[in-house]
């Protein structure tokens, strides 16, 4: 005697066609993806939790997606920034060297990773007075960033650093003595 079929949707017998995924056996009307009800008669079929899905409400609901591409990563995939990432497509944003594979690290600004170089020179603010960017103290006058040991007075080079006060003079930081003012 033969073991009757039973579909897992609706627990009837199968008594026609037999549908099968993970081991399990379905209605050929019953063989539906659970999020959109496409037949699944002809096609990929995925299972997750007991569920059927078609690859398209599969791929969208489990598949995680590149930040750079857009497309599902299917094969290895980096995570960094609470984002996925294809390995070749995390990279600086500008100059597009690959961190993945390599012992270089990373910083962001605004959502976008940057090797040190890059970082360093595009997104650090530039000294006022060397032009260098400015990756530890710095003060701020006329409206530019500056190192502390950049800003100096233009005619003695004496530094403003320890609460020393400046005059503006023709756009330009001169301290005291220069500018003929008295301390009193």
């Amino acid at each position: 005697m033969s073991e009757t079929m039973i579909c897992t949707a609706c627990h009837g017998p199968i008594t026609d066609r037999a549908m099968k995924a993970a081991d399990k056996l379905y209605h050929e009307d019953h063989f539906l993806c659970c999020v959109c009800t496409i037949s699944l008669k002809s096609g990929t079929v995925y299972t997750k939790n007991s569920e059927l899905y078609c690859e398209s409400d599969y791929m969208s609901k489990f598949v995680p997606v590149c930040a750079r591409c857009d497309k599902y990563i299917t094969q290895e995939c980096v995570r960094a920034m609470d984002k996925t990432w294809h390995p070749e497509h995390f990279q600086c944003y500008g100059c597009l060297v690959q961190f993945s594979g390599s012992s270089m690290s990373y910083r962001e600004k605004d959502s976008h990773p940057y090797c040190d170089n890059c970082y360093t020179d595009t997104v650090l603010h530039k000294c006022g007075g060397c032009n260098k960017p400015i990756t530890d103290r710095a003060l701020k006058a006329f409206d530019t960033q500056w190192h502390v040991t950049c800003f100096v007075c233009v005619q003695c080079q004496t530094t403003f650093e320890g609460s020393k006060n400046f005059y503006s003079v023709e756009g330009q930081p001169v301290c005291g003595a220069c500018a003929g003012v008295t301390d009193e």
